[in-house]
């Protein structure tokens, strides 16, 4: 594969960020030996590189937990022994719990952020209770750890951590109601909004099947399958549960939070 066929492959993706991918990719061809990307990738990259052969190499992929959103790439020969590799990157806790207020997700990553670092040097956050669980690309670890001592006007611990620190992503259970398992009908009953507008956001490209870009309304869904939409939240279907009586299917999905 080239690189012309390789950024078409994820056109709706930042160009800059796949070309840096290629790179990687014609580097790791080059010396054949594993690299790592410098950046966390979206799922719809990870996913798809896990899954398919791109000229005979083999991507390992690496977040925060087993449900994180952006991951890490390691990029290797498809035969190369890679078991004592490990990630440059670092687990980290910030505790920010206090008597006045509670912190929230926005406000770690707004602060984080404020120093100018690039979204992509940080994998997903996980903020419970006031404390803030991430990861990060190793070098730029002492950064924020030297500049961030509040989130807002809370004074804040820093803490390396291992990575069986890290707490599983949460969720909560709903039963619902969907008129079919067309795609279109599952995004408007998980989100709240109505068939036209949950058509639009599939049309700008806001919502992901299983980790890619799915625009195709009439797409049908499945149980396991995971549905992501941009700025709302992640979901996952979990069972039929049968008909209701005016023939609705009755659906479980979790819903991450």
């Amino acid at each position: 594969m080239d690189k012309k066929s390789f950024l078409k492959l994820f056109k709706d993706n930042d160009e800059y960020m796949i070309s840096s991918l290629w790179n990687d990719i014609e580097l790791v061809e080059e010396i054949e030996t594993p690299i790592f990307t410098k950046e966390f990738y979206p799922p719809a990259i990870w996913n798809f590189l896990e899954k398919n052969n791109i000229n005979g190499l083999k991507f390992i992929c690496k977040g925060l937990n087993n449900d994180s959103e952006k991951k890490m790439i390691m990029i290797a020969p498809k035969d190369y022994d890679t078991d004592g590799f490990d990630f440059p990157i670092v687990y980290f806790k910030i505790d920010g719990q206090n008597k006045f207020r509670e912190l929230y997700h926005k406000d770690f990553l707004g602060t984080i952020m404020s120093l100018g670092m690039k979204r992509e040097i940080m994998g997903d956050l996980i903020v419970k209770n006031s404390i803030c669980f991430g990861v990060i690309v190793d070098e730029k670890y002492g950064i924020i750890e030297q500049e961030v001592k509040k989130i807002g006007n809370v004074p804040v611990k820093f803490e390396k951590i291992v990575e069986d620190e890290i707490p599983q992503s949460e969720f909560k259970t709903e039963t619902l109601l969907v008129s079919s398992l067309r795609l279109d009908s599952f995004v408007s009953s998980v989100t709240g909004l109505s068939r036209q507008k949950s058509v639009d956001e599939l049309e700008k490209g806001n919502i992901l099947l299983n980790y890619n870009i799915e625009k195709d309304k009439s797409a049908e869904i499945k149980e396991g399958d995971i549905l992501t939409v941009k700025k709302v939240g992640k979901f996952k279907f979990e069972e039929i549960k049968g008909e209701s009586k005016k023939n609705k299917i009755r659906i479980n999905v979790k819903k991450f939070i």
